[in-house]
């Protein structure tokens, strides 16, 4: 994905020595591979991401960060940039090089209760985030996984409970602080150094370390919502009340879901505990609104019978704790992209794939592939940021998650194999699939983009396919904030002028 570590060198002791002077009158940690705090800075959600760093830095300002970045620069060393650690791909881990972590020290969320704005450090979790605004009576679109890290979240693009209402997250930045490539510390709006506000939003990983994010807040009401777990003889009839919910019309009144920009489901198959080692289909459901319109608008889901029924109503933060945080395992969250209507038999050979997947791989049994369904017509309708996948698609997910590292190659074919059936699915509602190097999983949308997730692992396109008609434009900006190509983790873009195929 364009990650150029090879090429860089080892830290040594005396990097270590040297950083710990030019960090010496600061609050900033510098945490050396025998110090205490290095193994919870190199943690990551799933361990097969996780790489040995040369040392950890654990800021505690963006001056803090830049005395980092500049030295990394000056001095030939591999930099990662650790926020929430969910990376799956390993772009937030580095082999031997410098590892920035900003969750240590740089969570803190401040609300500006005049302006609904939210201003939030570096380093924190959508939870810091959810919770603070919760407590003014405010959300935000955020991550629906409340463990995990704003950065890189809103740097790609960013889904939430709220898209249907509110659009993406970066639909919802106001600014950002970045420390730049040569220790700058620059801040950027749609006012201020534009060009890199438009690029941070939706390709940001590389043009700095964004220590500040701004948001624009909400006024927000409890929620219903829940999780229901249906046998797997439900398919026929979720299929149809999804596809009704969902699916996009035209209307007088222009194109519409029935959910009207206020529900969102994440619907998928999963072996959960009370299933006792069948494979049941899970749906947790959210509704932005009152209990009685939301029971209403799941009633046909209602009517199927649900095995378990927890819909309720709940605070906003607690949308964002339905899936559980599962610590300890390795995991691919690979990406795909599905369209509306769901095809029934579709389904069922997606249930297929995963029986006989966990059959032959026990390890893998909290494996996880799922649909995405959200009212996409409010992201379809912006154009802003170079996030470049805006549609009426859905996000997949195929998520194998594993205990053992010898399953590696195994786990991560399933998804591969998983992904590329959503791509040929795709086909049947005659879109044309991506080339990609080894095809993709998914279609070319309005702005030549593959209609895939860039937070999601993806393991066969290339930057071009990702930032389609952007990167250009892209190309031109890194040139001017990061020449060098310092930053290059995941999906990097190659500086105007330079000459390597991304």
């Amino acid at each position: 994905m364009g990650s150029m570590a090879d090429t860089k060198r080892l830290v040594t002791a005396d990097d270590i020595d040297r950083l710990r002077q030019l960090l010496s009158d600061t609050d900033a940690e510098v945490r050396g591979p025998s110090d205490t705090g290095y193994d919870k800075s190199i943690d990551r959600w799933s361990k097969a991401a996780e790489k040995p760093a040369g040392l950890a830095i654990a800021p505690a300002s963006a001056q803090d960060v830049a005395i980092a970045v500049k030295y990394a620069a000056e001095n030939g060393l591999d930099l990662a940039v650790k926020g929430g650690g969910h990376s799956t791909a390993g772009a937030s881990s580095t082999d031997g090089g410098i590892l920035i972590d900003l969750q240590s020290k740089m969570r803190k969320v401040t609300v500006d209760t005049e302006k609904n704005l939210l201003h939030v450090q570096g380093g924190a979790l959508w939870s810091d985030v959810d919770e603070a605004a919760w407590n003014h009576g405010l959300a935000t679109v955020g991550g629906t996984v409340a463990d995990t890290g704003i950065g890189g979240l809103t740097l790609g693009g960013g889904y939430g409970v709220l898209s249907g209402a509110h659009g993406l997250v970066i639909d919802n930045t106001v600014s950002f602080e970045t420390v730049l490539a040569n220790g700058e510390v620059k801040r950027s709006s749609k006012e201020e150094n534009a060009d890199l506000f438009w690029a941070l939003n939706g390709a940001g990983q590389n043009f700095g370390v964004t220590t500040e994010f701004v948001f624009q807040a909400h006024p927000q009401d409890k929620i219903y919502m829940g999780t229901m777990l249906f046998p797997a003889e439900a398919i026929s009839k979720l299929v149809a009340a999804l596809n009704e919910l969902y699916k996009v019309n035209e209307t007088p009144q222009g194109p519409q879901t029935k959910s009207l920009g206020r529900a969102m489901s994440l619907v998928g198959f999963a072996k959960p505990p009370p299933a006792e080692g069948k494979t049941m289909v899970l749906m947790n459901a959210v509704f932005d609104g009152p209990e009685e319109e939301g029971k209403k608008m799941f009633q046909p889901f209602f009517d199927i019978g649900p095995a378990v029924n927890e819909m309720r109503m709940d605070a906003y933060p607690n949308a964002n704790k339905l899936v559980p945080a599962m610590y300890g395992m390795r995991s691919s969250m690979k990406g795909a992209a599905h369209m509306m209507p769901l095809r029934e038999q579709f389904v069922h050979d997606i249930k297929t794939a995963y029986d006989g997947f966990i059959d032959t791989c026990p390890d893998a049994a909290l494996s996880v592939v799922a649909w995405e369904l959200y009212d996409p017509v409010k992201v379809a309708a912006s154009d802003e940021g170079s996030f470049a996948n805006r549609g009426y698609h859905f996000n997949s997910l195929v998520m194998p998650m594993w205990s053992k590292a010898e399953n590696d190659a195994q786990c991560r074919q399933f998804a591969r194999d998983l992904s590329n059936m959503f791509k040929k699915e795709i086909s049947e509602h005659g879109a044309k699939a991506s080339g990609g190097i080894e095809g993709g999983a998914s279609v070319r949308g309005r702005k030549g983009a593959v209609l895939l997730y860039g937070n999601y692992d993806q393991y066969d396109e290339i930057s071009k396919d990702v930032y389609g008609d952007n990167y250009p434009r892209l190309q031109k900006i890194k040139a001017q904030y990061d020449p060098k190509n310092m930053f290059n983790k995941l999906f990097a873009i190659q500086p105007e002028g330079a000459s390597a195929q991304l």
